[in-house]
């Protein structure tokens, strides 16, 4: 493990509240070169929305490895075309991907049966990274969404945050930046661990959705409509969709806890590992993805959720 990260003491992002109740806490399992301090979940005395705290300080946002999720290109090309038939909307859409990495969604969509209808524009804190998006073709501007000034306002019909917003320090600030991009009655999109969902009672302070210190505001269904009126739009529907990855660190966390002294969790679970193509990755996605579709039929949730926020069709109206 490496030296300790530099941390704050930050009030809750949505009401500024500092009075808190302690959740649980854990530390990094999932990488061997970040830190080894402990981290707690808390849920704010005031609002109830849940946040890490202490968390790290901004500074330290660069700091963290880079990696890549191995995501199947047909799933996200098929929640694409949904998007789109539900944001009904004709001829050219002007698509932002927040946090677009090298542009491997952006180019999955260019390529979907969608593609000539699209515009892609992406935002990526990495400058290498931008710039191998936009070797591709698409439009990439470097820097934090949420205080970005480069975006052109009410210019994009669909702005798509993947587990973006729970990284973020100020996610109403992030929240925000996306609705005044958006053109009226244009959506936006934010995948997000779901803390209301039957692995996280279980696991508590093992759930892989921690992703200790990485995840610094946890949202379930309640937390993320009240974010979506608090910036003038309107939750029109919230997908429960698999995670796999997940369930893997899940199982991890779980077994170290248990077995502090053995290297078999780290063989059997591999945290990392586990976005490289092997017959072990194959098989754990399988299953597990297969654990979350069984569990969805039955509670209706998984602990991953993509809210759908509309921005209202008339400028300055107000969401119903």
């Amino acid at each position: 493990m490496s030296s300790p990260v530099k941390t704050v003491d930050a009030p809750c992002a949505h009401c500024g509240e500092y009075q808190h109740e302690t959740l649980w806490s854990g530390s990094e399992h999932e990488y061997d070169n970040t830190t080894d301090e402990s981290f707690a979940f808390v849920r704010c005395s005031s609002c109830g929305t849940v946040r890490l705290n202490p968390r790290p300080d901004v500074s330290e946002l660069g700091s963290p490895p880079g990696f890549a999720q191995r995501i199947k290109i047909r799933m996200y090309q098929r929640r694409l075309l949904a998007l789109l038939d539900r944001l009904g909307k004709e001829g050219t859409i002007r698509l932002l991907d927040v946090g677009c990495a090298d542009g491997r969604l952006l180019n999955w969509y260019k390529d979907s049966s969608a593609g000539d209808r699209i515009e892609t524009h992406g935002i990526e804190l990495s400058e290498k990274a931008a710039d191998a998006a936009r070797s591709h073709g698409h439009r990439v501007v470097t820097g934090r969404f949420e205080v970005d000034r480069e975006l052109e306002p009410g210019s994009f019909d669909l702005i798509l945050a993947y587990h973006v917003i729970e990284h973020v320090d100020d996610p109403v600030a992030f929240a925000t930046r996306a609705a005044e991009l958006l053109v009226p009655g244009g959506l936006f999109v934010a995948a997000t661990p779901n803390i209301d969902s039957v692995d996280v009672k279980r696991f508590r302070a093992h759930w892989g959705g921690n992703h200790f210190p990485r995840h610094w505001t946890l949202y379930d269904p309640e937390t993320i409509e009240r974010l979506a009126r608090q910036i003038g739009l309107r939750v029109e529907r919230i997908e429960y969709q698999t995670n796999p990855i997940f369930w893997v660190w899940t199982c991890h966390s779980w077994l170290r806890g248990r077995f502090p002294e053995r290297r078999w969790p780290d063989r059997a679970f591999p945290t990392v590992g586990i976005f490289h193509a092997s017959p072990l990755s194959f098989v754990l996605l399988s299953i597990f993805t297969t654990v979350d579709i069984v569990l969805r039929a039955i509670t209706g949730k998984t602990g991953s959720m993509a809210a759908e926020m509309r921005k209202p069709p008339t400028a300055g109206s107000a969401p119903p």
